[in-house]
């Protein structure tokens, strides 16, 4: 029994020793394991990878995110990124309407723009159509303005794409809208009653006379010559009428001592009055300028660099006597007819 006794310490000690060496081996295999898992994923990822078969990119990034504790930042895909237009706005919509819309004043203007036998015509109608045609759509004028400001506020309120309509270029109408290079420069011109002129003058010359210009001159109703005579002529007394024919035919009569606009239309009544040359003068003012141009949006900035480029395209540059001469054949129609 004493043997019994003494050997159960030692079998006791045999058994936990053996125990203790069982544990680290079995911590060591586990963690051999999971060195191995982790290499071979890793490895077999970049095999894949190399080998062309695809793998999850989320996949890939959890598995470092959940490795280093990193966030990952996905760049967006191509199919989030918008579309860019084939054209800026301003074009892409005429485009889309199939046509360009033009505001032109409701009263003929020769050699401008003049209804002949129900067909358009003039300088300022060809100009319209060429942009038109250069933009491959149809050309759509709109005359309802019955003024030359009513022909700025449509572009302005955008019932036009843009206005061609001897429109003259002023720092009022360009706080609203844009204007392109002048496709046109006048100078301004006065057209006098020579009796009532001869009685203001009272012995000065003409040269003096003008400059201290009193009296009453008529101008057409809404046109850019109502400003235009208040900053060079303040003494006078500014009479509007609606149309140029009656404020030439108030200085034939006498009824007003002068008419005021543009040098061109100046000239044109010689030319298709010559009835009335006795009883008038024409008188150009040589440091004065009026630059005609295309009216637009301001909005549209890329409409404005088209046009201007299609302006400096233009091998002819006009000129006043090149456009009455151009349009002669038109003068000598509209002379009236001798009894």
């Amino acid at each position: 029994m004493p043997k019994t006794n003494d050997l159960e310490p030692s079998v006791g000690k045999g058994v936990g020793t053996s125990g203790a060496i069982a544990l680290r081996i079995r911590v060591l295999l586990l963690g051999l394991t999971l060195f191995l898992v982790l290499t071979l994923g890793f490895s077999g990822g970049a095999q894949a990878a190399a080998k062309g078969t695809v793998v999850a990119p989320s996949a890939i990034a959890a598995s470092r995110t959940a490795s280093t504790g990193s966030t990952v930042t996905r760049s967006p895909s191509s199919a989030s990124t918008p579309a860019i237009s084939a054209m800026p706005p301003d074009v892409q919509r005429i485009l889309n309407k199939g046509r360009l819309t033009v505001a032109v004043l409701g009263q003929d203007n020769a050699p401008f723009f003049m209804n002949a036998q129900g067909q358009l015509s003039g300088l300022d109608i060809q100009l319209a159509q060429a942009l038109a045609d250069q933009l491959g759509v149809s050309l759509d004028i709109t005359r309802s303005a019955q003024t030359f400001d009513q022909v700025v506020d449509a572009v302005y309120g955008q019932k036009a794409d843009l206005a061609i309509s001897k429109i003259s270029r002023t720092l009022k109408r360009a706080q609203r809208v844009r204007f392109s290079r002048p496709y046109l420069r006048m100078r301004q011109g006065l057209l006098v009653n020579r009796l009532q002129m001869a009685e203001q003058a009272q012995g000065r010359s003409m040269v003096e006379t003008i400059r201290d210009l009193r009296g009453q001159v008529g101008v057409i109703k809404g046109s850019s010559y109502v400003g235009f005579l208040k900053q060079k002529f303040p003494q006078a007394s500014i009479v509007e009428y609606p149309t140029w024919e009656e404020i030439v035919e108030a200085v034939v009569r006498g009824d007003i001592l002068a008419a005021y606009r543009d040098e061109l239309e100046i000239k044109k009544v010689v030319r298709t009055r010559p009835d009335v040359a006795l009883q008038l003068q024409t008188i150009a003012l040589t440091d004065t300028q009026d630059s005609l141009a295309v009216v637009l949006p301001w909005s549209s900035g890329h409409l404005l660099a088209f046009v201007d480029q299609y302006l400096d395209t233009l091998t002819a540059q006009y000129t006043v006597d090149t456009v009455l001469d151009e349009y002669a054949d038109y003068w000598a129609t509209q002379r009236p007819q001798q009894p």
